[in-house]
């Protein structure tokens, strides 16, 4: 694989020079064995092929050596095993996908959650400014609690304060300048990370916040929903929170993308549009029917937040209270990548509204089984 070195200026993208792009990148990913650093992996040599081919490519291009490390391999709670890590392989960039992801676990593990989602980053980030390296974390919308709103009159995108509840307001995509207002356990300790990198690494950190991932590999709502679509005659889905399904593939692609030209600074990437949990189903089913991924429909309920959380009370479950509306905005992010033309818009994937980046998930999907 190889790609295009790029030097810029903070929170901006940009051309490399000559003599950057002859200095050889050395990429490390952690978390190797997590659904997001599968994906990375998968379309990484896809990725430095159309790099060689896009606008900001010159005549001298730096090979990357990639090296993906499980947790086996590299605890980012452990300083010692991080600087030996780095001794090691001498890292130009990291990307961090090692993370604590089970929200409703995390309300009664937060000491773990907190670990792993903000210690961890930290020590990485420490490790980080101490080697000279760039560190990539990835986060999560459940940052945010309550809406960012807008009033009806007004059609920009200005960040505002979260509202629970703003009557003659509508719910706006939350940009990155917007005030975030985590509700559970697991939304405090990844934006407790993010605070850490950002204050440690300043300018040589990458947030990228994601929503509602899903993707070919790992535990994700997709599976989920294809196991149990094929084992029961009926189901139950939340309907009252909206949010944007994200393939990982797509978000892979960005993010290597923001990787080659040194993007730094606060991002936000999901799909187009938005749904709720219930209307993603129905759409999983809709189209795992026409591949024939299923043979028969099933029966999908739409269920309230509350009535949802108060079966799990009655099953002894508690669960974490997760935001009504999440939706990311993604216009900074596509600024900052137009520039390249080995991510098109409108016609690439990755700037595609979310049924049609479920599409050619579940395409891959059905060819590979």
């Amino acid at each position: 694989m190889k790609i295009v070195a790029t030097k810029v200026t903070p929170l901006q993208c940009g051309a490399a020079s000559a003599t950057d792009a002859n200095i050889p990148q050395v990429v490390l990913i952690t978390g190797a064995k997590s659904q997001f650093a599968q994906a990375l992996l998968r379309v990484a040599a896809d990725i430095g092929e159309l790099a060689l081919n896009s606008s900001t490519s010159t005549n001298s291009v730096a090979p990357i050596k990639l090296y993906a490390l499980s947790r086996s391999q590299l605890d980012i709670t452990d300083a010692a095993n991080i600087a030996a890590v780095f001794d090691q392989y001498r890292p130009s960039w990291v990307i961090n996908c090692a993370a604590y992801n089970a929200v409703d676990a995390a309300e009664h593990d937060a000491i773990e959650a907190n670990r792993v989602n903000a210690l961890g980053p930290e020590l990485l980030a420490q490790q980080c400014w101490l080697s000279g390296a760039r560190l990539l974390h990835v986060s999560s919308d459940y940052v945010f609690g309550g809406h960012a709103v807008r009033d009806v009159r007004e059609t920009g995108a200005e960040p505002y304060q979260n509202q629970d509840s703003a009557p003659n307001h509508l719910p706006r995509p939350f940009v990155e300048l917007d005030a975030p207002k985590p509700l559970s356990v697991y939304g405090k300790s990844k934006l407790l990370g993010e605070q850490k990198v950002v204050a440690i690494l300043g300018e040589r950190a990458t947030i990228v916040r994601t929503s509602w991932l899903y993707g070919q590999d790992g535990h994700n709502f997709v599976q989920t929903m294809l196991n149990l679509m094929r084992t029961q005659p009926s189901l139950q889905v939340i309907v009252d929170q909206i949010g944007c399904p994200t393939w990982s593939d797509a978000l892979a692609k960005v993010i290597w993308q923001l990787l080659m030209q040194q993007c730094s600074g606060v991002f936000h990437y999901s799909a187009q549009g938005q749904c709720s949990w219930y209307e993603f189903a129905c759409e999983i089913q809709r189209q795992a029917l026409a591949l024939n991924l299923l043979s028969l429909p099933v029966v999908i309920q739409p269920i309230t937040s509350a009535h949802y959380a108060k079966q799990a009370l009655n099953r002894g479950m508690s669960l974490a209270k997760r935001p009504s509306y999440s939706v990311l905005n993604s216009a900074k992010v596509q600024s900052a990548l137009a520039v390249n033309t080995a991510l098109p818009m409108p016609d690439n994937v990755v700037w595609q509204d979310w049924r049609q980046q479920l599409n050619c998930m579940l395409r891959r999907y059905h060819d590979d089984n």
